[in-house]
């Protein structure tokens, strides 16, 4: 097992007190905060380590970044269970849906430019949803990116009204950012948040030959980075075989460290204008004044005052989940390279998954999840 590592330096500072006095306040953590000592980060590792035993996960890497720094760092399990490959921040893992707050940042950066509005009817991006919604004008850019195009029958199915998830939908933002632009998402997405970052080991999917030979990368040596799938299946834990496809909605890859540099990078407000930082993060509200649980291409959370904004990723193969509590200065990374860092907190164990309308949900409430409520639990609370 590949330890959870805390920089030593930040130890120094806080003396490494095996009992942690944790803060209920909400004024940012720092060095100085006993969240940092080694009691505490050991026990956060003890528990993380038995929920990937129990929910059978080959591997996690995992990152908290505080003050500017990637202050934990490390990972769980092996990322390559034949090989006995055990993880770290540099590890790459398909981030699934944590790949849509890459393309909420590519739109609105053309959204500044004046070259969309969000107000802007499907219609003119030549998108289609087919079924009873097809190409419908009242369908804008902004209920893609809010997953409230949708509707459902209680409303007629009008858009802007109801929160229904559609990763599919999502993706057609791609044909808005390249009509708008000029240029493809992955062009975009390399251009204005990859390269200038410096996240070395962030790419779109290999898998999608055209947009992965942006990066220069030779195919065969970055696959050496990558942690393989998995699944859980007939009891045992199983390597599968996917093809990951590529766009707004999915198949970024990255790693722990790379992530750490995107989350520093929206802290310190670049890419887009605070002011629409701040539209971002701000919960979509519907015609009747309801404030949904998503804001643009971000789940966002009240909890006890704070604000949580975070991101889940579930893909066969993979899951993945970003959280990042500003008021805290906190962020908890934590890459899996199987399904079940999120499955769980989504589905019941049918033989074909289906929605439980009596469990809690991760596209409802974050604390559905394990893993998000022992971050809290460790470094929040």
């Amino acid at each position: 097992m590949n330890k959870i590592l805390i920089i030593i330096s930040w130890c120094l500072v806080i003396g490494c007190s095996s009992v942690p006095k944790l803060s209920h306040t909400n004024k940012p953590v720092t060095a100085a905060d006993d969240v940092w000592s080694t009691g505490n980060i050991a026990a956060f590792e003890k528990k993380l380590e038995e929920l990937r035993n129990h929910y059978h996960i080959p591997s996690i890497a995992i990152g908290v970044v505080n003050e500017k720094k990637l202050v934990v760092r490390g990972g769980l399990g092996f990322a390559d269970i034949k090989k006995q490959i055990k993880p770290d921040e540099n590890t790459v893992y398909h981030l699934a849906s944590i790949t849509k707050t890459f393309g909420s940042v590519i739109l609105m950066q053309l959204v500044e430019q004046g070259k969309i509005s969000l107000d802007d009817p499907i219609d003119k991006y030549g998108i289609n949803l087919g079924g009873r919604w097809g190409s419908d004008p009242r369908i804008k850019v902004k209920h893609l990116l809010t997953h409230t195009a949708m509707g459902n029958w209680g409303n007629g199915f009008k858009p802007g009204y109801k929160f229904r998830y559609n990763g599919d939908w999502y993706g057609r933002l791609g044909k808005v950012i390249e009509k708008a632009s000029g240029e493809n998402f992955g062009e975009l997405v390399m251009k204005n948040i990859i390269n200038p970052m410096g996240m070395i080991n962030t790419v779109p999917s290999t898998d999608d030959s055209v947009n992965f030979k942006l990066t220069g990368y030779n195919k065969d040596s970055f696959l050496t980075k990558v942690a393989p799938p998995y699944n859980w299946q007939g009891k045992q834990i199983a390597p599968i075989q996917m093809k990951y496809s590529f766009g707004p909605a999915a198949g970024i890859m990255s790693s722990v460290a790379d992530l750490a540099k995107y989350s520093i990078a929206i802290d310190e407000r670049k890419f887009l204008k605070p002011e629409t930082w701040e539209e971002v993060f701000t919960p979509y509200v519907t015609p009747k004044g309801k404030k949904i649980q998503y804001g643009l291409g971000w789940f966002v959370k009240d909890y006890k005052g704070l604000k949580i904004i975070w991101h889940t990723g579930w893909w066969y193969g993979y899951s993945t989940l970003l959280i990042k509590i500003p008021q805290k200065d906190l962020c908890f990374i934590i890459l899996a390279n199987s399904q079940d860092l999120s499955r769980p907190f989504y589905l019941t164990h049918y033989p074909i998954p289906l929605p439980d309308p009596f469990s809690k949900s991760l596209n409802k409430d974050l604390l559905a999840s394990d893993f998000a409520s022992l971050f809290i639990q460790y470094f929040v609370e």
